[in-house]
Formats: structure tokens, sequence, C-alpha cells
């Protein structure tokens, strides 16, 4: 009677624990990393970004692994640079160019751009992006997929 007592509390305890398991295995099905999806930022310093239809696609953000450069679309002007990533999530983006096109929110614009000068490292939570400065996150991002190239 004991050895039946002690086989069902052992098959017990290892389906709970092989059920843990299984669900961090699905929560990493579609893993977010730096450099497999476009980010697009929901929030700068504290403050959420609105999204219109006239900036949908606006402060986002693509880091390019193989050409260590990072590019995107900072309000309605398109900007790229080098960026430089170490193993413990340091990263420094720019110096940054842009494109010169006069645009109704240049205030934002130049803000995104000097946000991401100023980052010194970075954390991805699921699909959220955290850029951070001397380990204050100043700017969130949300992961959308990138679009398949043709080759």
């Amino acid at each position: 009677m004991k050895r039946l007592i002690y086989c069902c509390l052992f098959a017990s305890l290892f389906g709970m624990l092989t059920a843990c398991c299984g669900c961090r295995g699905a929560k990493s099905k579609n893993p977010h990393f730096l450099t497999t999806d476009r980010w697009l930022m929901t929030e700068m310093h504290g403050k959420a970004v609105e999204r219109t239809e006239e900036n949908a696609s606006s402060f986002a953000i693509v880091f390019d692994e193989n050409k260590k450069q990072v590019s995107g679309i900072a309000g309605c002007n398109n900007f790229f640079g080098p960026y430089e990533e170490t193993p413990v999530r340091k990263i420094k983006i720019g110096p940054l160019g842009a494109t010169r096109m006069m645009c109704p929110n240049m205030e934002m614009e130049t803000a995104f751009l000097q946000m991401l000068g100023e980052t010194d490292s970075y954390t991805v939570d699921g699909d959220m992006l955290m850029l951070q400065k001397a380990g204050e996150v100043i700017a969130i991002f949300q992961a959308t997929p990138l679009k398949p190239t043709a080759e």
C-alpha cells in the first residue's frame, strides 16, 4: 500500500514538473531577438507613442546582424548607421545619418534619433525591446515581423 502511495506521489510530482517545462518550451517557439524583427516604438521617456494612419510605420528600427547596420523610420525621415553589440547586451548605436525632409513633428523625430544615440544597453523580453541608458529604460518597442526579401 505504501508503495502505491509513493508511486502516485512520484507520478503526480513528475507530471507537474513536466507540465511546467512544456509551458516554457511553448513560449519559446517564436523567440524574438534584436536582429530577427522590426521594432515599432510604443514608448519613449515614459510617454506612449500615439499611432495614427499617418505614422503607423514611424519610429521603427531594424538591426541587420550581417552588416552590423541599423536603419528605420524616425517620424518621416529614414535613418541609418552602424551599431556595435556585446554578448552582455551592451550596445552602441551610431553615428546615425538621416534623410532631410521637413516634417510636421520634427521635435519628436529629433528626440527619437538622440535617444538612439544615448542608448548603451538593451533587453528583449518576449516581443518587447527595451533600450536603456545607465540602467534606466528610455524606450520600449514592440516586435513586428520583418517582410521576407526576394532573393
